[in-house]
């Protein structure tokens, strides 16, 4: 019987259908090593597909980064530096700001 089951909720899970996962409505945190800590607004961000910073899955922590302060500098500073608006911060203290 407890097969049974198993094998019933194994089959329920992968037969439901994917669900999206929405962007946070407000500003996260992105805790800091060394430096301060950085707010990051995903609004500022909608014309950025979420695979570009969270790889395949869309979703979750940024890809690549895990607190690799050069893998998370990569990951910000391509996109920023190529802002033809020059609105994207690129100096330490404009994303690292101390409270």
């Amino acid at each position: 019987m407890l097969r049974l089951m198993s094998f019933a909720l194994a089959a329920a899970l992968f037969a439901s259908p994917v669900l999206a996962v929405d962007a946070p409505t407000g500003p996260i945190t992105i805790k800091g090593t060394k430096q301060a800590n950085i707010t990051f607004n995903h609004s500022n961000h909608k014309s950025v597909k979420c695979t570009v910073c969270h790889g395949e899955a869309g979703h979750g922590k940024i890809a690549d980064f895990d607190g690799n302060m050069k893998a998370g500098h990569a990951t910000c500073l391509e996109c920023h530096k190529a802002d033809a608006s020059h609105k994207a911060p690129t100096k330490c203290t404009e994303c690292h700001k101390k409270a």
